[in-house]
């Protein structure tokens, strides 16, 4: 299992960096790759509902449908995939008297795949580490202007 997590501290009160973050029209606008984010199952803050994000990686579109598992207005919210490979993506945020530290967390079990090589595994992690350092950097400055 392997852990990914960035943060940034965003100038604007929790309420808004949630409200904005957790838009999934936003989405596009700070995710690196995401073309789209809609609900296709129940609504986006109850636990059970589903979401698909469709991402475009080296001009193919990619979709990931996820589960949201726990969402708690301005505290955090979890969603669960299974595929290309099992992965929980946390969204949290920590009230800073007016500020708001948000934190992108990934937790993934890509090195239990059998079908994905040792080395393919290592420069997947390294790909999507960089990605989630520029995402958290892009929604703070989404938020901010």
């Amino acid at each position: 299992m392997k852990m990914i997590e960035y943060s940034v501290i965003i100038n604007k009160p929790v309420s808004e960096v949630f409200a904005y973050i957790e838009n999934l029209e936003n989405r596009p606008k700070w995710e690196l790759g995401v073309v789209q984010a809609k609900v296709v199952s129940g609504k986006y803050a109850e636990p059970g509902s589903v979401i698909q994000i469709t991402n475009q990686l080296l001009g193919k579109k990619m979709e990931t449908v996820a589960k949201v598992i726990e969402f708690e207005e301005n505290k955090y919210v979890i969603c669960q995939a299974d595929k290309p490979f099992y992965h929980e993506i946390s969204n949290i945020y920590e009230d800073l008297n007016g500020k708001t530290k948000f934190i992108r967390r990934a937790t993934a079990h890509i090195d239990q795949e059998k079908k994905v090589p040792k080395l393919a595994t290592s420069l997947l992690i390294k790909k999507v580490e960089k990605a989630f350092e520029k995402t958290v950097q892009n929604a703070k400055r989404q938020i901010e202007k």
